[in-house]
């Protein structure tokens, strides 16, 4: 059933289903006005370039943001639940990867990353997903030592006129596999200097099938609603909103427990000022507030035992700030600026069938950022280079923890542990320094060379320091094993290498880069037979390739494609990393005329036997999977798309899909997670 949340979000009434794509690139008029060059790939409202990589949001037919991540080059998600994908980059996840929306970090609720950031922002009213391709600069975010991206919001767009303009989209999606519906939509009124939106999304689903059976639970119900103002004039821009996020009742069986639900405010302001011609200053502060309930008897089969009942609330919020300012002389270009983020979080695991039980999972725990940073670059016709310095000040500390209803052995162990986290010195500080330098050559006018040289950093999160008790509260990690922190831990450092070319011709352009990462004090879960803590500091390397390709066949026909390939160890002894991809590409047949857009897709991936001996990783076997979908636009302002994923039925198991911790369901405990059976969609647009 729907809330009145998600009835009001009916009323608003858009849906943005997938723009299928096409081989001549066509686009809403006005939609992008950019002309295909060495600079910029344009692949089927996917945008590759040296810089980054971006793909048009509410065209695609995903219910997690994170899955359209999944489609640009050396990007994937872990999935450990329909709406709980958190972002993964060249072999690094989840922390190490800034997330924001619309430009601001944001601070989760839940302890195992039930709620990543991604999962704040829904996919129909989401506009453009962006990737920083190599590695980012200084200026693009704090603690970037694994990639940074961007999501954000379709919030509508000014008018030309003085006059006031009202518009929007209304519209429908649905799924068979699971019983899927989405409703979303947007209202604008705006002239030229002001711009007043409301947006919202409402999805429901039940379990999905696969060619295993189904996975249970993996039901879904989110609301997420957004009002915003905006103003522009010739010197300035401004922003203010304010929204909320309300999931329910969504499962999660790569963990221990499932989403209750999750009741999130968040609002924002961001603003540009051109103080004169070549000087501007740029200003945003976000804050946001988590309330999140999680239990393992709701939606999955409840344990044997009342005494194993299990029920967590976790809370948390914080601010994010940044100001910086940009100035141009001539040919060189400035920027320095500061930022900061501060967050609290605490999390109280009970048994409904026990009032004496209770663990502190985290109690009064604060993690704050302050940071500074300044960079130079110059750009000339055939060539440009930046090179940056960010200082990034972290202090953490957490209260004294607790617990009750332990008995006999367990309890005398769950003190000893108690006892010394309580004792030790839990106010920690870590000082770090990031250095970045960029630089690109045109070889010749369709011939590109491009070279990203950095040393980023991440202090260790909050779980990694302060999880006290051996818990799989571990960020997302899903590896079913149960892990303790260390207040020992020392700030991971990246060095890295990016190499690569940019070469567009009449009808094919190509962007393949190489990197290698030599990551220090790499933070990685190890077996451990003295207490008390199993979370330590390895060397790690990562290194890989990859790329994304276009060939236009015809002016109606055309081919394109992505690959990826990553490979990651440690090098203190002989294993692998964790939950990495295997060697995986696209390839699409896009066809175009009039109104009609068809595209035929093959997504392969190699089997991974690489796995993380560590953390008991299975490997996979290699699979194909063939999509396809079309789309007819029928007059102006109605647009149908259907699409079938999975077209023949394909059995296959995702190796980042997370582990089956689920018992007595279709799928054995330990299993991993199978991908969806063939699955029909179809969708509605109305724009007005």
């Amino acid at each position: 059933m729907y809330s009145k949340e998600s009835a009001a979000t009916v009323l608003l009434g858009v849906l943005l289903s997938m723009q299928v794509a096409t081989a001549a690139d066509t686009n809403p008029a006005g939609a992008r006005d950019e002309q295909q060059s060495i600079d910029e790939i344009v692949v089927s409202g996917r945008h590759l370039s040296s810089q980054d990589a971006s793909i048009v949001v509410e065209h695609e037919f995903v219910v997690d943001v994170a899955e359209a991540l999944s489609r640009l080059p050396g990007a994937n998600r872990n999935q450990n639940g329909r709406l709980s994908g958190i972002a993964q980059y060249r072999g690094m996840f989840g922390d190490r990867v800034a997330v924001s929306v619309d430009g601001l970090g944001l601070i989760g609720g839940g302890p195992n990353s039930m709620d990543p950031p991604l999962s704040y922002v829904s996919p129909m009213i989401t506009g453009k997903l962006t990737l920083k391709r190599g590695i980012p600069g200084v200026a693009t975010a704090p603690e970037s030592i694994g990639g940074h991206v961007d999501a954000a919001i379709a919030r509508g767009d000014f008018s030309t006129g003085e006059r006031f303009d009202f518009g929007g989209m209304a519209g429908v999606r649905y799924a068979d596999n699971g019983d899927t519906t989405s409703l979303a939509g947007r209202l604008t009124a705006a002239n030229r200097a002001h711009r007043f939106s409301l947006v919202g999304q409402a999805d429901r689903a039940d379990d999905l099938r696969t060619p295993a059976g189904r996975i249970v639970p993996s039901q879904l119900s989110r609301d997420r609603l957004d009002a915003s103002y905006a103003y522009r004039d010739d010197r300035n821009e401004f922003q203010v909103f304010a929204g909320a996020l309300d999931t329910e009742d969504t499962g999660t069986p790569a963990l221990a427990m499932d989403i209750r639900y999750i009741d999130s405010e968040l609002y924002g302001m961001n603003f540009i000022r051109e103080l004169t011609p070549g000087l501007s200053l740029h200003g945003k502060v976000g804050y946001n507030d988590v309330d999140h309930v999680m239990d393992n008897f709701s939606l999955r089969p409840a344990p044997e035992s009342p005494m194993q009942y299990r029920q967590n609330r976790a809370l948390g919020d914080g601010v994010v700030f940044a100001l910086h300012a940009d100035y141009a002389m001539g040919e060189l270009a400035l920027m320095a600026g500061v930022d900061g983020r501060t967050e609290s979080h605490d999390s109280l695991i009970t048994n409904p069938n026990n009032a004496m039980f209770f663990i502190e999972n985290f109690n009064d725990v604060q993690r704050d950022v302050v940071s500074a940073f300044a960079a130079i670059g110059r750009g000339e016709a055939d060539s440009g280079w930046e090179l940056g310095l960010r200082w990034i000040d972290v202090s953490t500390d957490a209260g004294e923890v607790a617990f009750g209803g332990l008995m006999d052995m367990m309890g005398m162990n769950a003190g000893q542990l108690a006892a010394a986290f309580n004792a030790a010195d839990r106010k920690l500080s870590f000082g770090n320094l990031d250095a970045v330098f960029k630089y690109s050559h045109r070889l010749t006018p369709d011939l590109a060379f491009n070279v990203d040289i950095g040393s980023k950093t991440r202090a260790p999160s909050y779980q990694e320091l302060y999880l006290w008790l051996p818990l799989q509260a571990t960020g997302g990690l899903a590896d079913g094993r149960n892990y303790i922190g260390n207040l020992g831990l020392s700030a991971e450092r990246s060095n890295e290498i990016v190499l690569g070319l940019d070469w567009s011709g009449d009808r094919f352009s190509i962007s393949p880069q190489a990197y290698y990462r030599d990551v220090s004090d790499y933070i990685q879960g190890v077996p451990a037979t003295v207490m008390p803590a199993n979370m330590l500091a390895v060397d790690a390397e990562i290194y890989g390739l990859d790329l994304g390709w276009r060939y236009s066949l015809t002016e109606r026909v055309g081919v394109e494609g992505n690959a990826s390939y990553t490979r990651g160890r440690r090098t203190d002894v002989a294993d692998n990393l964790y939950r990495l991809p295997p060697l995986n590409a696209s390839l699409a047949l896009n066809y175009v005329e009039g109104g009609l857009s068809l595209r035929g897709e093959l997504i392969a991936f190699d089997r991974q036997d690489r796995v993380s001996t560590y953390n008991s990783e299975l490997p996979t076997a290699g699979y194909g999977v063939v999509n396809a979908a079309a789309s007819w636009q029928l007059s102006r302002r109605l647009r149908v798309d259907v699409e079938a994923s999975n077209l023949f039925d394909r059995g296959y198991q995702d190796h980042l899909a997370g582990v089956n911790r689920v018992r007595n369901v279709d799928l054995p405990p330990g299993e991993r997670l199978w991908g969806a059976e063939r699955t029909f969609t179809l969708g509605a647009v109305v724009t007005f």
